[in-house]
């Protein structure tokens, strides 16, 4: 993702933008706004706070900075040439919008199953929402005890709490090894799924915005919802909903692209509600 931020940054200084972003699905920008297509049927636009002067020449060079970056954007999704993967063009799109909001991880569930629809992180990891909702209960547990889980599952380190010597063993069954950030990032995760699965959701929008618990979460095609989960409370909500809305088009495709299955029969289990949620 850092070639990416490179060509951001590049295109802000060039083109003396107060904004830059790639943008994925929604509306075409009107003729004000200077914008570019790019591979993978992603948008290239810098974003003016002031009313912009010779439109033409500034997209012109937009282009030009947007060459100079093709062998890193064709890396972006493509739905022609992933048609025959609809599940990894649906986790790499995933991938382009958590690197979009600033989220550490961006995934797609459902409001019944326990499936993972779509996942930004790599590995994506062979877990569901049932393994979350274990996962999740662990870590409101080392939370409480002031114990660095994320640092055990990855190195062993230190003696955890009693209440966790029967779970540390099934989350690291449902995974692979990973380091301690990688942990840590799958830990909030199954944290802000299981919260909010753990709610009678009403309302299209939700939204954590707490220290210790930072997601927003946006229904679509009716059973869906595409989560977006942060490092604590360093997100703008504003910020984070800008890239949802322009993602959702492009998101609700792959998904209902991907072949209906019946998930494993597993014994079903309490949802932990981690946090109330808060209606938007």
């Amino acid at each position: 993702m850092e070639e990416f931020e490179r060509l951001l940054e590049l295109v802000r200084r060039e083109l003396g933008a107060d904004d830059a972003r790639l943008e994925l699905g929604g509306r075409e920008p009107g003729e004000d706004a200077v914008w570019c297509e790019v591979d993978g049927g992603m948008r290239l636009r810098a974003i003016f706070d002031q009313p912009i002067d010779d439109v033409a020449t500034k997209r012109e060079k937009l282009a030009f900075l947007a060459r100079g970056f093709e062998e890193t954007l064709s890396w972006v999704p493509n739905p022609p040439s992933r048609r025959a993967d609809p599940q990894g063009a649906l986790d790499d799109a995933l991938d382009v919008l958590a690197s979009q909001a600033a989220a550490m991880t961006a995934l797609v569930i459902d409001d019944d199953s326990p499936v993972v629809w779509g996942c930004s992180m790599d590995p994506r990891g062979p877990e569901d929402l049932d393994d979350a909702r274990i996962g999740a209960e662990a870590l409101a547990i080392a939370n409480e005890a002031s114990f660095d889980l994320a640092r055990h599952l990855a190195l062993g380190e230190g003696r955890p709490p009693n209440e966790l010597v029967t779970l540390i063993p099934k989350i690291r069954d449902a995974g692979e090894e990973r380091s301690a950030n990688e942990w840590d990032r799958r830990l909030r995760m199954f944290a802000a799924v299981t919260s909010l699965r753990g709610e009678d959701l009403t309302s299209t929008r939700h939204v954590v915005h707490d220290p210790d618990l930072s997601f927003v979460a946006r229904a679509f095609g009716g059973i869906y919802r595409l989560v977006l989960v942060f490092e604590l409370d360093r997100f703008s909500e504003l910020h984070a909903e800008a890239a949802m809305i322009h993602a959702l088009p492009w998101i609700e495709r792959l998904t209902t692209a991907i072949p209906p299955f019946d998930p494993d029969d597993r014994p079903g289990g309490r949802v932990v509600n981690l946090r109330r949620l808060r209606p938007v």
